[in-house]
């Protein structure tokens, strides 16, 4: 009893620190949260996660190992942090191979948003929600409802291409039925079909939520409303028109962020951002031309190289057909899209009249204009132009025949928007020679090219698997291929001559369109075949092109390479 008493009355020691727990505990947490992260993520990425999930797990137990083995508190702690950074590092640079890391910041927002406490009413998982003027959801019909196969409709028209990051979505008439069209990466897809009258219902539940006129059929009209799709919001813009074969609808997913690209998002090389770098802060004064085929991103190359002024420190002004976007810092004036040759061009005087230091215009018809632009450009103003060409040549003699000449012209930027590979389900091939050749790349140095997935992934016991990254289209995210031209005294005097332009553009050193897309395909970031796709020359701008414009052979789709 004595010795119990005496045990009774010895003070706790200092064997464990409840300040030193904590941190340990967090550490621990945090470790075990990313694992089981990982697991999942690796999966996803196609990468072998039995493997990671084995050596992560390994480097948990070593790490504490450390921990309780290293004499003080504050090495051990060290140690244990720099084994998890080290973790993360491996894994995430074995990921940034295989598929890249860009989509892990929205993964990072998710996670985040997940703390706010309020929950977002949806529907089931995999629905699309859609939100009202009040900003409340609508409520899903029963399945007794008359309302209910227009709702079904509408899920069957926008869940696939949200999830899908479309850009674009139509509903519209062909044959006897409704036909669902999306745009992903400036590609269309084909979706399913809806029964006219099924496809009619759901188009006026949609205007009725945006605020539009149900009754009205055939007037263009134009409305907004909000969606969520797991977790995901979304801003929709709707239009609705009436043709002859019925009503039709387009959603546009998320439009402010359409043209939202800086120029070092483009796609540019590096000596085409010198050059045009240069152009836009040193060189100033002259016109620009801007030019691609319709649907391969003019707009977005537009308003980019007008981001690239300070235009806090310089005025600029637009002329536009269908302005799309409102651009922060610059004065836009609208013009409408049918706008006659005089409209354009009292627009354009009186925009000059102002002395802006940098006009831009979406659109030139009249030689009126042209020669506006050519005057307000002799005085260190600059003006850049948007044109519907298939290369820097034909963009240039189609501002010759307009202006009369290509006096002011300083250079000619022309290009293609193309989808990249998807980095997780890309196939690897071994490409044949003679192909090689007839492309003009080199076989003793290109040996291994890829393409997209034309099988689906199989896990281990041979059944599909899809593709998280790209959900089956092989293809995730665009990028811009450009040719620059230089109107320099040489150009002025071939074109003059009536001669091509190729041996003096291949003096300033120029690299055709296909040249630099080639260069993607070498690095694996796109296939030899979507390269073919968007170079194939468009026929509205080819047909406004004369004769005399085509180079020999054509620049774009058409121009030599060299094996390099």
């Amino acid at each position: 009893m004595v010795v119990f008493d005496q045990l009774l009355t010895i003070q706790g020691g200092g064997y464990i620190s409840t300040l030193k727990v904590i941190p340990i505990l967090i550490v621990l947490l945090a470790w075990a949260r990313l694992l089981t992260w990982a697991d999942v993520d690796a999966q996803a990425a196609h990468l072998p996660r039995t493997v990671l999930n084995l050596g992560n797990l390994s480097g948990l137990v070593v790490a504490f190992a450390l921990f309780f083995l290293l004499p003080t508190f504050i090495l051990a702690f060290l140690a244990l942090i720099i084994v998890a950074g080290a973790e993360a590092g491996v894994y995430l640079a074995l990921r940034n191979k295989r598929v890249g890391l860009k989509d892990l910041n929205k993964q990072f927002k998710a996670w985040l948003a997940s703390f706010k406490g309020k929950k977002e009413e949806t529907n089931e998982a995999g629905k699309v929600t859609l939100y009202g003027k009040d900003g409340k959801a609508l409520p899903v019909p029963d399945s007794s409802s008359p309302d209910r196969p227009a709702y079904d409709a509408i899920q069957l028209t926008l869940t696939d291409p949200i999830t899908r990051n479309a850009q674009q979505i139509d509903l519209a008439p062909e044959g006897d039925s409704m036909v669902i069209k999306y745009i992903v990466d400036n590609f269309t897809h084909v979706g399913g079909t809806v029964d006219r009258t099924v496809a009619g219902a759901a188009i006026s539940y949609i205007k009725w939520a945006a605020g539009l006129n149900i009754e009205d059929k055939r007037k263009p009209q134009t409305g907004t409303l909000k969606a969520n799709l797991d977790k995901g919001r979304h801003d929709l813009k709707i239009q609705t028109a009436g043709t002859t074969s019925g009503e039709y609808l387009r959603i546009l997913v998320d439009p402010k962020g359409r043209h939202s690209q800086n120029i070092d998002e483009l796609g540019l090389t590096k000596a085409e951002m010198d050059a045009l770098t240069k152009f836009i802060k040193e060189d100033k004064g002259g016109i620009i031309l801007l030019s691609t085929p319709k649907g391969h991103g003019l707009t977005s190359l537009f308003y980019s190289v007008l981001r690239a002024h300070d235009v806090f420190l310089e005025h600029v002004q637009t002329i536009e057909r269908d302005q799309e976007q409102d651009v922060e810092g610059i004065t836009q004036n609208k013009l409408p899209a049918n706008a006659a040759a005089g409209e354009e061009f009292k627009m354009v005087d009186w925009v000059c009249s102002q002395e802006p230091d940098v006009v831009g215009v979406s659109k030139v018809e009249d030689p009126k204009t042209a020669a506006t632009l050519v005057n307000f450009a002799r005085s260190s103003r600059r003006a850049y132009v948007c044109m519907r060409a298939n290369s820097t040549f034909d963009a240039l003699e189609q501002w010759k025949r307009i202006a009369g000449g290509t006096e002011g012209v300083k250079a000619v930027l022309n290009g293609r928007v193309l989808r990249k590979l998807c980095e997780a389900c890309k196939e690897e091939f071994t490409p044949d020679p003679t192909t090689l050749k007839k492309l003009n790349l080199n076989p003793e140095r290109v040996t291994t090219l890829f393409k997209a997935r034309e099988q689906p992934l199989r896990d281990p016991k041979g059944k599909p698997i899809p593709c998280d990254f790209c959900h089956d289209l092989h293809f995730k995210g665009r990028t811009g291929v450009f040719e620059l031209l230089v109107v320099d005294d040489d150009i002025r005097q071939t074109m003059d001559a009536g001669k091509a332009l190729n041996q003096p553009f291949r003096k300033q050193r120029g690299r055709y369109l296909q040249e630099e897309a080639l260069d993607l395909v070498e690095k694996g970031e796109t296939s030899v075949q979507e390269v073919l796709r968007v170079l194939k020359p468009a026929p509205e701008t080819q047909a406004a092109a004369p004769a005399a414009a085509k180079p020999k052979p054509a620049a774009g789709a058409a121009a030599p390479v060299r094996n390099r």
